[in-house]
């Protein structure tokens, strides 16, 4: 039994990731003294088992099996870090996939948000978003990030205003409204920026809240009730 986990847990640790049918292929031995070799091997904590008839190596990129497990691509904070925008580490994985769900995996958690589309996705080792694409992701689904480190990563950011508007082409006026009062408390803004924010500026319609309802600071000129505060929003350049 332990020559035949010795063997499995080698194999895995080559290949990554494996189904338990190709592991069946290699023919070590019956179907069920297999399925009781892994169980243990998981429970020993020497691989991962993250979902049904799947396994995985401790040592894989966590960022890599995200997109394996379910088609999909690395957003918001993740693509952030990889990015080199934010330091702390995502130890819960945002994915832009097809459909919404959560796995657990050691200790990540990978979490898949739908997608509305796949514009600036990015093909490296594994899908990725580009920096305006996590953006766009972000805007949408602040729940996941929060606006005060989504401002700054806005600050520290190089976007690309064709590429980040072309994304964003069809969104609410609510939504350009939030892109665009972000952008205006910023400590500073390079041209691209401002070519976003003037954009954004032609969007304003009818009032709206930068998240969820309540009362805030009304900013007369983004028609948007600021209910998180510019305190809050710019909390990490006053650090």
């Amino acid at each position: 039994m332990m020559k035949i986990a010795t063997k499995l847990a080698g194999y895995i640790e080559s290949a990554g990731m494996a189904e338990f049918g190709t592991l069946k292929t290699l023919g070590l031995t019956s179907e069920n003294s297999l399925r009781v070799t892994l169980s243990m091997l998981a429970k020993a904590r020497r691989i991962y088992n993250p979902v049904r008839g799947i396994y995985v190596s401790k040592n894989v990129d966590p960022f890599w099996v995200a997109t394996k497990l379910y088609p999909g691509y690395v957003s918001m904070l993740a693509a952030f870090y990889l990015d080199h925008l934010i330091d702390e580490y995502p130890f819960t994985i945002m994915v832009g996939s097809g459909a919404r769900r959560s796995v657990v995996m050691g200790q990540y958690e990978f979490l898949y948000f739908k997608a509305k589309n796949y514009a600036g996705v990015e093909q490296k080792q594994y899908s990725v978003a580009s920096v305006e694409k996590a953006v766009y992701d972000s805007l949408l689904n602040w729940r996941f990030i929060g606006f005060p480190k989504l401002t700054a990563v806005l600050y520290r950011s190089r976007l690309d205003s064709k590429k980040l508007l072309g994304i964003c082409k069809g969104e609410s006026s609510a939504f350009f409204q939030r892109l665009g009062y972000l952008l205006s408390v910023l400590p500073s803004r390079d041209v691209e920026k401002e070519g976003i924010m003037r954009f954004c500026a032609k969007k304003v319609r009818a009032n709206a809240y930068l998240q969820g309802r309540g009362g805030g600071e009304y900013i007369k000129g983004w028609k948007l009730i600021d209910n998180v505060g510019k305190g809050v929003l710019l909390s990490w350049w006053h650090q």
